[in-house]
């Protein structure tokens, strides 16, 4: 991961980006791994960490009905969280995950390491939005938060090469 965080700061230096988090699950890590770089405070904006449902609903403005409806680990929270976050900072590069870090909390439709991934990216002026869905087979809720900040980190990597 620390290679990846490092191809990051160089991509920085080629390209003019901001990155903004909305983390749930992973509770501050991905933005503790970017910040880990000297020099972060050049692309770096800044995180909510909105673990509760009222964070997510009153700081990123998730419709409550959506969380209802299709429960706060979905594909359509976390792009509900992307685009709030959009709203709330205007960066570039945005990222969302919410999931079930566990031990416990899973059930059949969402087990424990289901992780959500709402990703932001504004392109020619334009943004695009999307979402992906992982299974982390880990026995232990930091190996889930570890193996989503890792995959944050490389997903992060990933969108920037197409900027």
């Amino acid at each position: 991961m620390k290679s990846d965080l490092l191809k990051i700061k160089k991509l920085r230096s080629k390209l003019k980006f901001n990155i903004s988090l909305a983390e749930s699950c992973t509770g501050g890590m991905i933005s503790k791994n970017l910040t880990s770089i000297d020099g972060s405070s050049l692309f770096f904006n800044g995180a909510c960490i909105t673990y509760s449902n009222e964070m997510k609903k009153n700081l990123l403005n998730v419709p409550g009905k959506t969380i209802v409806k299709h429960g706060a680990v979905s594909h359509q929270t976390a792009l509900a969280m992307v685009k709030g976050l959009k709203n709330l900072t205007g960066s570039e590069l945005l990222i969302s995950v919410t999931g079930i870090a566990g031990p416990n909390g899973g059930t059949t439709k969402t087990p424990v390491g289901c992780v959500y991934f709402g990703v932001g990216a504004k392109n020619k002026n334009k943004y695009s939005f999307h979402t992906i869905k992982k299974i982390f087979n880990e026995k232990s809720r930091y190996g889930v938060q570890k193996k989503s900040t890792e995959f944050a980190i490389q997903l992060i990597l990933k969108e920037l090469t197409k900027l």
